[in-house]
């Protein structure tokens, strides 16, 4: 079995156990999900790997379900159509509310809403990178206005967002660990059980889930380097290597400084002529984009949201290199060729 990072991206733990959460439950509401995941985190950063293997089935099965009943999508479509007002509301209602009993009840609907949301949300993350299936081609041929407001629709940040501020509201003194907390926890939490505070703070500094045949585990602060050592061993980083490759996005050659931007903060970064080098776009980065002559991302696939935004700003791009963001440093020489899905590293700063 080998890993393959598939991005870094700004993540709360707690979403990340929300959607280790979803993923056991996942086949049981869209008929598809994956069975293995590694999440690497610290404070709101997160790396996560998984198997092509998996990542393949999963895309397979989405398609069989499409090519079976093909009116299937349309009616997940619906269904997070739903339940994303559902959620809405219930967050509306809970910043409102003033009553501690009242507030928990709400909350309790709106953690299981959330989950269903997150089924559905996830769905299309996975039919938009299998978009070269038959079936889902066809499906997303009809259909693509709709999925890409589904895709776009940013219902992971603003839980990642709010999820600590609402259920912070019953406690001042834990609302900033709350991000920090398993599902489980945030759930004892709710219901005024005991929960292990020493373990939630290690998670600041450093955490490992693992999730393998569907079932997760967390690693101790004390052996998160060895177990990383142990199950990253295929993954290397090299200098040698000169070029990176990924999917076309939008055509165009580029050449300039690459710029690493991981989280918003590092948005102010970017000058004019720069070449962003991200794990994946998110819709707050778009004022900045009017500065870059290329985009390169770890992530992402023909309908991903740096794939939909580079068309619009007619900017080259190539997406799905998975090692940008490992491999090039702020201040690199690098050219996108988007013309053939190459990203030419033409000088290395010097490393420190």
């Amino acid at each position: 079995m080998e890993w393959k990072k598939y991005l870094t991206r700004e993540y709360s733990f707690l979403y990340i156990s929300y959607a280790a959460d979803c993923y056991r439950v996942m086949r049981r509401e869209v008929g598809a999900t994956i069975e293995f995941d590694l999440a690497h985190g610290n404070m709101n950063l997160v790396s996560l790997y998984g198997i092509d293997e998996d990542f393949e089935k999963c895309y397979q099965d989405i398609n069989k379900g499409l090519a079976r009943n093909s009116k299937r999508g349309i009616e997940i479509m619906n269904q997070f159509d739903i339940l994303e007002k559902e959620y809405y509301e219930l967050v509306y209602k809970a910043k409102k509310a003033k009553d501690k009993t009242e507030l928990k009840n709400i909350l309790i609907v709106l953690d299981k809403t959330f989950l269903q949301l997150l089924c559905c949300y996830l769905y299309f993350v996975y039919l938009g990178y299998g978009g070269d299936k038959p079936a889902i081609k066809k499906f997303l041929r009809y259909n693509k206005k709709r999925f890409e407001k589904i895709r776009n629709s940013g219902v992971d940040a603003h839980m990642d967002k709010n999820f600590p501020k609402l259920f912070g509201k019953l406690s001042k003194e834990h609302q900033t660990l709350i991000q920090f907390m398993a599902r489980k926890e945030l759930l004892r939490f709710l219901r005024g059980k005991e929960f292990d505070l020493d373990k939630i703070r290690q998670r600041k500094k450093e955490y490992l889930l693992i999730t393998k045949n569907g079932k997760t585990r967390e690693y101790g602060f004390n052996k998160i380097k060895s177990v990383l050592r142990k199950e990253l061993l295929n993954i290397t980083k090299s200098e040698k290597i000169s070029e990176l490759r990924g999917r076309i996005a939008n055509k165009g050659v580029a050449r300039g400084r690459a710029v690493v931007v991981y989280v918003a903060r590092d948005y102010g970064k970017l000058k004019k002529g720069d070449i962003l080098i991200t794990p994946m776009t998110k819709p707050d980065i778009v004022p900045f984009l009017s500065k870059v002559r290329a985009i390169v991302t770890d992530d992402g696939g023909a309908l991903s949201h740096a794939s939909i935004i580079s068309r619009e700003l007619n900017i080259p791009c190539v997406v799905g290199t998975r090692f940008a963001t490992d491999l090039l440093k702020d201040g690199d020489l690098v050219e996108v060729d988007a013309e053939s899905g190459i990203v030419r590293i033409i000088k290395r700063v010097e490393r420190k």
